[in-house]
């Protein structure tokens, strides 16, 4: 929880004997004035929460106080201190500001005004719901300790039960995103961020039609979770309406922008999703641990960039919406964006073998960021990942089996990288997201979450996002 962030305006003025004397002289009563000191500033006690109930106090000494506040109730007019009940449905999507105002009357003073700007949200740990699998031994204790790590409340985990801990058959999809809804319900329209744990299902069948329009396909449960009782309907994907636009040849990019405003901007009630999880349920907890290491460290990361293209040199020289060349490109837009930035060295190599295997690198000390492409369900093991490390491979099923043994992302993640994303069925190259606009997002404030949804065009399809949303390595700059 956090403390009021209290601006304080005060307007002082102090009469006697009918003429003015100055502060100095109405505090001490010199000049034979009457005394005029000039009360402290209003004091704000309590977390500025929706629905949460704060402190009010003026030390006005003998004179008398009159309360008036821009929302909310407050428990009697006047008094030195008075408490003030925030409204609950304050805050839905950002924070909302709120004032206070105190008026402090003195018989023979004049009447002084003080002013206080409180600014109404929720914190990151209540705009979340965890979700686990009651039916696998350790999802529910990964879900504690997520929940420990980020101070989320007991009645914002929520247990939801499936038979198999990888696919949830398409015929039980409704029945269980109703059990999430209703956990959602419970906890109000504010809640912002969605997180499965290690034993939930990542993937749904039967649902989908396949981008070619030819079959339905087994697709990201999380990524059509993330539209929330609408997706209960859904049978083919859609557009993102979060994606911001970018170009990844001239490196120009739509701001990022924070999710409750997207969210507000939009009117709707869609949702970040991204998951906890790992091999079994220890390393699901070691991701958490990882996570925490990093944001010890938020703004000071060390490390190298490595961006493995396959394309070679010279650059293509096209970049059409879902064409290699524009895989590409959006893997020569993270170096050109991190050599933009300048805190980190930045190792490329464009070559068509990956790094590992000559003429490629065949190490990579220090990882802190990657980006590359492009061997089937395949990870070369050369990488050494530094705390706070994200990183994807683009490729048809670089996250196919989260929890085994052979795909890009689980290889990374039982080796330690801290977040990653991939493919848990073909994509095509149009349903990746945009390397250079995530990390982009990243450098400009955004969280693992916010730089997900934000760099990927199409939803409802095939990306999982597995590291903790709201992990930030850099302070958010609005």
């Amino acid at each position: 929880m956090r403390s009021a962030i209290v601006f304080i305006i005060c307007l002082v003025a102090c009469a006697g004997d009918d003429e003015e004397t100055s502060t100095a002289d109405a505090a001490t009563g010199t000049g034979g004035q009457t005394s005029c000191p000039m009360p402290p500033a209003i004091d704000v006690s309590g977390d500025p929460v929706p629905g949460s109930t704060l402190l009010l106090a003026v030390a006005a000494g003998d004179g008398n106080v009159a309360w008036t506040v821009s929302t909310g109730e407050l428990s009697a007019p006047t008094g030195s201190a008075v408490e003030w009940t925030l409204p609950a449905g304050a805050a839905v999507h950002v924070a909302e500001p709120a004032q206070v105002t105190a008026l402090v009357t003195r018989a023979g003073c004049s009447d002084i005004p003080l002013a206080a700007d409180v600014l109404i949200d929720w914190p990151p740990a209540l705009r979340t719901l965890v979700i686990a699998n009651p039916n696998v031994p350790g999802s529910a204790d990964v879900a504690a300790h997520y929940a420990a790590f980020r101070n989320i409340p007991d009645d914002h985990l929520c247990e939801v039960a499936a038979v198999d801990a990888t696919v949830l058959p398409g015929t039980d999809y409704e029945a269980w995103l109703g059990e999430v809804t209703a956990c959602i319900t419970a906890l109000g329209p504010h809640i912002h961020y969605l997180v499965p744990v290690y034993g939930v299902p990542y993937k749904v069948d039967g649902r989908i039609m396949d981008l070619a329009g030819t079959n339905i396909v087994t697709i990201s449960l999380d990524a059509l979770l993330v539209f929330g009782a609408e997706s209960a309907s859904f049978t083919a994907t859609l557009f993102n309406p979060y994606y911001q636009v970018g170009n990844s040849m001239t490196g120009e990019y739509d701001p990022f922008v924070p999710f409750g405003q997207l969210r507000q901007n939009d009117g709707s009630d869609y949702f970040m999703v991204a998951r906890i999880d790992g091999a079994d349920a220890d390393a699901a907890k070691a991701l958490v641990d990882r996570t925490q290491t990093a944001e010890m460290l938020a703004g000071m990361l060390t490390g190298t960039v490595y961006v493995d293209g396959n394309r070679g040199v010279p650059h293509p020289t096209s970049d059409a919406f879902g064409s290699y060349e524009s895989g590409e490109w959006n893997i020569i837009g993270v170096e050109n964006a991190f050599t933009a930035h300048g805190a980190y060295d930045v190792v490329a190599d464009y070559n068509s073998e990956e790094f590992g295997t000559a003429p490629a690198p065949l190490t990579c000390p220090d990882a802190l960021y990657y980006a590359g492409w492009y061997s089937f369900g395949h990870y070369n093991d050369v990488f050494t990942w530094n705390p706070g490390a994200i990183g994807g491979h683009l490729d048809s099923c670089s996250a196919c089996d989260i929890r085994g043994q052979q795909d890009w992302s689980a290889q990374a993640l039982r080796r330690g990288i801290t977040a990653t994303f991939g493919a848990v069925n073909e994509p095509y190259v149009a349903g990746m997201p945009e390397y250079d606009q995530f990390f982009a997002y990243l450098l400009q404030g955004a969280s693992f979450g916010e730089a997900a949804y934000e760099s990927t065009r199409i939803g409802a399809w095939m990306m999982v996002w597995v590291g903790d949303p709201l992990y930030r390595p850099y302070p958010a700059t609005r």
